[in-house]
């Protein structure tokens, strides 16, 4: 997933329904099958796309089996004292369990993307790899990702994270393609899926999407990649599928 790219022409869409071309179905389906206006938001949906960089590794982290919890968090800031402002402090900035579980991820990877860029034509597929290593401690995660794209190399750089104090998932996402900083944040859905949203910018606005990623297994997870259309639904652009080394 990631959300910046250059200039390229308009052209037309069709919506793919709830399939996906690797078997995964998602339960946030963006209705019948219609034709959308597309401008760049294909290309920006791959780079978008490419931000599944840091919700990669989110996936197969703490998953829904860690409750949030924010016991620490105090109703009011000045209702505290020096002592318990440090305490609270310092539980928000050490590492829980989702954090652990995040660790897991770190590694190499394969990654395999799959976008609409024509509705005439099949998908637009490309190969590609990421590394995923540990920062500040075990906090946070900074994913490089590598792809060659329609011939052009395409680099991302993502830091990912799970913010004790908001109980979410963060991460920010910057590439080749654009100048622009991307950030997305979430949590998992009661289905288990993480569901991570932001905003995509293109030269004809800002826009909403979000990627619903998907676990097969500790080695496989798929990011599915979705923009906002004007009439509300959802348009599935294309996923990127990922592979343990």
């Amino acid at each position: 997933m990631p959300d910046n790219m250059l200039d390229f022409h308009p052209e037309t869409r069709h919506n793919t329904g709830p399939h996906h071309p690797y078997g995964g179905t998602s339960t946030h389906t963006p209705g019948a099958r219609r034709r959308h206006p597309m401008t760049t938001r294909s290309l920006i949906a791959f780079g978008a796309g490419a931000l599944a960089a840091s919700s990669l590794a989110l996936l197969i982290a703490s998953g829904p089996e860690h409750e949030t919890k924010n016991a620490h968090q105090p109703d009011a800031v000045e209702e505290m004292s020096p002592q318990e402002m440090m305490a609270a402090m310092s539980n928000m900035g050490t590492p829980g369990d989702e954090h652990k579980e995040l660790m897991k991820t770190c590694g190499q990877w394969s990654a395999k993307s799959s976008f609409i860029m024509d509705p005439a034509a099949p998908p637009t597929v490309s190969m590609g790899s990421m590394n995923i290593e540990s920062v500040l401690g075990g906090r946070f995660v900074k994913c490089d990702f590598n792809m060659d794209f329609m011939g052009l190399p395409f680099e991302g750089l993502s830091y990912a994270g799970y913010d004790k104090y908001h109980e979410q998932y963060v991460s920010i996402w910057m590439d080749t393609m654009s100048t622009k900083i991307t950030y997305l944040e979430g949590n998992y859905n009661e289905d288990g899926d993480l569901v991570m949203e932001g905003i995509s910018s293109t030269p004809a606005g800002d826009n909403p999407m979000k990627i619903v990623t998907t676990r097969e297994d500790d080695n496989h997870f798929t990011d599915h990649f979705y923009d906002k259309m004007p009439d509300g639904t959802w348009f599935n652009s294309g996923t990127i599928t990922y592979t343990r080394k």
